[in-house]
């Protein structure tokens, strides 16, 4: 049983299986992984059981387990010492099974309470805020790092344990997607999007000078000149970002990473070799498919001169925005997960919804798309991190034209990655190795690229 006192275990049960409420469940009454002392008070399993415990399937996952175990243990060759331990551990996950059901309903009414809550918004607020829903396109991990279960947490609702992006996490994705196009922005525009990013997020004495965010992005004298005519070197922003809420049933899933050469990472080898044990990791993830409603309100208005409400309201969604869209949300963005699609798509509580219809650029018909056109409408703004090159680059290497490649090369490209073409670059390693390496040097030897 999970260990917790006598009068809280008559109220949910010797396995916490009378919880219907999946944060309560995860956070408060986990299955520690050692019970006691000695060898066989181990549990391997029981971060994944965890974790299965709260996603979409999991009961008739954990079941399936128990299954498994008991005919493990059953095996005519088995010792006694494992046949014990294996019927202890299919005892142990059929238990784990019997969790209460999570009112389906209730997460149905929480939903609508987001979508609610957007207009609500724009009807108390005004011209003081910007709202928006996106769907996801990938699976989504949030606060990973988090949680009773050492790297496997996830952010979940109090009240109805639905997943959730804090409000924090909407701040920080869209103030770095504002550094970023601020020091690449030329000027007059640079001083006027950092004027705009410090109004917007506030910043600190140490984020204007030296190798501050804001120093480093658009310059140390301008955003000191800019704190100056704002008034000090500490200032709280004037917009609230947050939290983004489903607006759509969503799916929790679990998922996994897998270290193979987990001696050589923690240096007990010298060199990585195939001869080792993986032992995989598993956390719980959203399934894509699912749409979040995401909300910025200014708290108010600004102290700048030339500076209106609109403005700051206009740049502060669009920054969010291409955000989401480019660069992702919560943790692994950099191996394809957390991006999103603007807009609510149909979403399914069984399985992820299908990637939106590929759209041509303004102006070209569907029926006239070339391939190349195909294919900039396609992952223009997915290859800002690697985890979309599997699928990506060889698409890209198997066009005709010359002309064409170097087209689409130029369009799905991030500009700064075009701009450090370097070997020791990880995105230009990412992009030349691996099972998509050879598409990736057939494409930049067609070019007559060379790495330097």
């Amino acid at each position: 049983m999970i260990p917790i006192s006598p009068d809280v275990r008559q109220l949910v049960g010797d396995w916490a299986e009378n919880v219907d409420n999946r944060s309560l469940l995860y956070e408060k009454f986990a299955l520690p992984k050692v019970w006691g002392a000695g060898e066989e008070r181990k549990l391997n399993d029981a971060g994944r059981w965890n974790v299965l415990r709260i996603v979409s399937r999991g009961p008739e996952l954990l079941s399936k387990d128990a299954e498994r175990l008991r005919r493990e243990a059953g095996g005519p060759r088995v010792q006694p010492h494992v046949r014990w331990r294996k019927e202890r551990d299919a005892h142990i996950a059929e238990k784990m099974a019997k969790v209460a059901h999570f009112d389906a309903a209730l997460g149905k009414a929480a939903n609508a309470n987001a979508s609610q809550f957007l207009e609500a918004l724009k009807k108390a607020c005004g011209g003081r805020v910007v709202t928006f829903e996106a769907t996801l396109g990938a699976r989504l991990m949030v606060n990973l790092a988090g949680g009773v279960v050492e790297n496997a947490g996830i952010a979940l609702d109090r009240c109805f344990g639905l997943p959730f992006i804090p409000g924090s996490a909407v701040k920080g994705i869209a103030r770095s997607q504002a550094l970023w196009e601020i020091s690449e922005a030329q000027e007059p525009n640079k001083s006027r999007l950092l004027r705009l990013a410090m109004l917007l997020f506030g910043y600190g004495a140490n984020d204007i000078k030296g190798k501050g965010d804001f120093a480093w992005a658009g310059g140390a004298h301008n955003a000191a000149a800019i704190a100056k005519e704002i008034g000090g070197t500490d200032f709280k922003g004037c917009a609230c970002f947050l939290p983004a809420n489903p607006t759509t049933p969503p799916t929790l899933v679990v998922d996994m990473v897998n270290p193979h050469y987990p001696e050589y990472y923690r240096g007990r080898r010298a060199q990585a070799e195939d001869n080792e044990n993986p032992v995989p990791n598993y956390f719980p993830a959203v399934e894509a498919g699912s749409s979040f409603g995401f909300a910025v309100v200014l708290n108010r208005l600004p102290v700048s001169d030339g500076v209106t409400a609109e403005e700051l309201l206009t740049q502060a969604k669009q920054w969010l925005q291409r955000a989401v869209t480019h660069k992702g949300v919560g943790a692994k963005t950099a191996a394809g997960y957390g991006w999103f699609e603007l807009g609510r798509k149909v979403a399914s509580t069984s399985a992820p919804a299908p990637r939106a219809a590929v759209t041509p650029p303004p102006g070209v018909s569907t029926a006239s798309a070339s391939p190349a056109d195909t294919l900039i409408a396609k992952w223009c703004g997915k290859l800002t991190a690697t985890g979309n090159f599997p699928a990506a680059l060889p698409e890209i290497a198997a066009l005709v034209d010359d002309a064409e490649l170097r087209r689409v090369f130029e369009a799905v490209i991030p500009k700064q990655e075009l701009q450090r073409m370097r070997k020791n670059n990880p995105y230009w390693q990412s992009f030349t190795s691996g099972r998509h390496g050879e598409a990736g040097k057939k494409i930049l030897a067609r070019l007559g690229i060379k790495l330097t």
